[in-house]
């Protein structure tokens, strides 16, 4: 099921390590922990902290390419 898989890909933290190019190790760590703590996702937390969504949409639906 592609659309539970994708949906499974999204909730994970490690969703954060597509953000490392644009906003660096350090930043996007943080966001992965507080997505962790939160219980939100890695889009949600980058959001809340100000990043744009055009951007964040780009990064993400890079690492949301299933074969």
């Amino acid at each position: 099921d592609t659309g539970k898989t994708q949906q499974l890909v999204e909730q994970s933290l490690a969703m954060a390590t597509a953000l490392v190019p644009n906003i660096g190790y350090d930043r996007a760590a943080a966001i992965a922990k507080e997505a962790f703590e939160t219980g939100r996702t890695v889009r949600e937390v980058a959001l809340a902290r100000g990043l744009p969504e055009s951007r964040v949409a780009e990064l993400l639906a890079k690492a949301l390419v299933l074969p």
